[in-house]
């Protein structure tokens, strides 16, 4: 009798007691979830794609890699979570906002705006952007992630243009809502990689958040009344498409590219061209073209002496005659393609019978021309994500971006002789990343498909603008 009145007791303890046990374990498991998803993420920005693995965020952690297993049992699973659950992260926030009660569409907008600069000012966000956006060309399910992020966050703005223009027809909200997002995306771009003094990156922020806003809040006719300055464009793939440094189906073409090695004047002066010394130039060529579109189309994961050799149809020892070490392959292609787009930019922005603003609006256009051909989508996309983790890449490709930047305050400075020269680097940098940020336009376009002919006239619109520093606003704090 008295065992079987002490086991009900027992029995009822250890019932009455789960439900408290069970909420602290699940409390446990979530929250160890959130460290390594929140670790994750912070790897594969640090380390890139290329670099990063489970084991690796095991060890940032602290733990073992079986202990990491029992939540993920793989990378690929570990990426497929840590990568959606981080955009939805961002993606929720900045819905909310757009959606707050009690607050009018332009209020709603410009803290929308704040918002969006200051991830993009304080946060990691713009590393992460970069990043996965390399990702998304090798792996379709980041693809699709990408593609339903965009479509979200134009489709955000195109709502909240719908409300402020009633006017506005559906179409016009969603191109000068794929504009918006470029000028972010293009900020984006740049914060990843940028290195600008502290007063200089005041003044262009100041400028990107009233451009933006002057965008958001221009009426229809305000937009429709400026003729943008431009060459006749003819989109890519087209007939009579020109060959640049790209070909139409983004082929990196070998015959113009400049690689020879410069030299001093009095080696110049000495030097004498020879048969084998041009046909060496022939094969530097082919060997950097075939580099640069490895590199678009296989990512920085797979540039390699060996697979860029596999490629040519030669020994690695043979490639290395020409380019001893990784490192010496990977500047020589970064300056090449680099130098072959700079030399064209400075030159359209020499002095010349045409009108200043004319030459930075070419600029501007071939630009846009240039970043709609997926091949150089790739290829840029690369060496950005690549910067963040390569001393040597960063290095050039800020350099190039730099001076990419400089001939066009220099345009900008003959168009309004009135700015100073904070305020002419400031306009350039924010033409530069609107145009830049046209190659993520590509993401959502299944969804969502954009005018790529209305959202040019719109960029070289907003070109014009920002070069004449006409974006004032009232609303901008």
């Amino acid at each position: 009798m008295q065992n079987s009145a002490v086991k009900p007791r027992t029995r009822a303890r250890s019932e009455g007691a789960k439900p408290e046990v069970q909420p602290s374990t699940r409390r446990n498991r979530e929250q160890r979830i959130r460290e390594i998803l929140d670790t994750a993420r912070q790897v594969f920005q640090e380390d890139g794609y290329a670099g990063f693995a489970i084991r690796r965020v095991a060890d940032r952690m602290g733990i073992t890699h079986g202990n990491l297993q029992y939540y993920f049992r793989t990378t690929e699973d570990l990426l497929r979570t840590a990568l959606p659950a981080y955009l939805s992260q961002v993606m929720e926030d900045y819905t909310n906002i757009a959606n707050r009660p009690g607050t009018d569409a332009a209020q709603r907008c410009s803290t929308l705006i704040n918002r969006i600069f200051q991830n993009l000012n304080e946060t990691d966000l713009p590393k992460f952007m970069v990043e996965i956006w390399a990702f998304a060309s090798h792996e379709a399910y980041v693809a699709e992630l990408l593609r339903d992020m965009q479509t979200r966050f134009r489709g955000i703005f195109a709502k909240l243009l719908s409300e402020l223009h009633p006017t506005l027809s559906s179409d016009e909200c969603l191109v000068r809502a794929a504009v918006i997002a470029a000028q972010m995306d293009g900020m984006t771009i740049f914060a990843s990689h940028g290195d600008y003094p502290g007063r200089d990156y005041v003044e262009l922020v100041r400028v990107a958040k009233r451009a933006v806003k002057m965008l958001v809040n221009a009426s229809p006719q305000v937009l429709k009344s400026e003729t943008p300055l431009r060459r006749p464009r003819i989109l890519p793939g087209s007939s009579n498409a020109p060959v640049n440094v790209f070909g139409a189906h983004g082929d990196l073409q070998p015959g113009l590219l400049d690689l020879r090695v410069q030299q001093s004047a009095l080696d110049a002066f000495h030097y004498r061209p020879t048969a084998q010394g041009k046909r060496r130039e022939i094969k530097i060529n082919e060997i950097v073209a075939t580099a640069a579109n490895l590199l678009a189309t296989e990512g920085y994961a797979n540039f390699t002496l060996a697979r860029v050799a596999r490629e040519l149809g030669i020994l690695p020892s043979a490639l290395q005659n020409y380019f001893p070490t990784h490192d010496d392959l990977l500047r020589s292609t970064l300056d090449a393609v680099g130098r072959a787009y700079l030399d064209r930019y400075s030159e359209i922005g020499k002095p010349s019978s045409k009108a200043a603003l004319e030459r930075l609006s070419e600029i501007a256009a071939d630009v846009f021309e240039e970043v709609c051909i997926p091949g150089v989508q790739q290829l840029w996309i690369e060496m950005f994500a690549l910067a963040q983790h390569s001393d040597l890449t960063r290095e050039i490709v800020g350099g190039g971006y730099a001076a990419y930047r400089v001939v066009c305050a220099n345009l900008i400075r003959e168009i309004d002789s009135s700015a100073t020269a904070r305020e002419c680097l400031s306009r350039a940098t924010l033409i530069a990343a609107l145009v830049d940020g046209v190659t993520v336009l590509r993401f959502g376009a299944e969804h969502q498909p954009v005018s790529v002919d209305r959202a040019f006239e719109l960029v070289m619109v907003m070109t014009v603008l920002i070069a004449q520093g006409r974006i004032t606003t009232t609303d901008v704090p």
